[in-house]
């Protein structure tokens, strides 16, 4: 899988994004999913002292390509939850 890894020596991307930790000086752990368009379709900002889990990034990726309804804990494969069904 291909990603954009960037620098941001002057904190004014992490300050922007509401996860640089001051006290620190630091950016908080952050995973951002963004899609074709710009749009920030995910955001995960754990404390300093909490890693990420890319499994679940993996997950949500998954989920937002669907287009459907997705229930908790869904994996790739699982039925998707069809609103009209359920309201009917």
């Amino acid at each position: 899988m291909k990603f954009p890894w960037l620098a941001d020596n002057k904190k004014e991307l992490s300050s922007a994004l509401g996860i640089l930790e001051k006290d620190e000086a630091v950016a908080l752990r952050a995973s951002f999913l963004v899609d074709p368009n710009g749009i920030i379709r995910m955001v995960q900002a754990n404390d300093l002292s909490v890693g990420r889990n890319p499994e679940e990034v993996l997950r949500i990726l998954d989920a937002l390509q669907t287009d459907e309804l997705c229930p908790c804990n869904w994996h790739s494969g699982e039925d998707t939850i069809d609103v009209a069904k359920e309201v009917a």
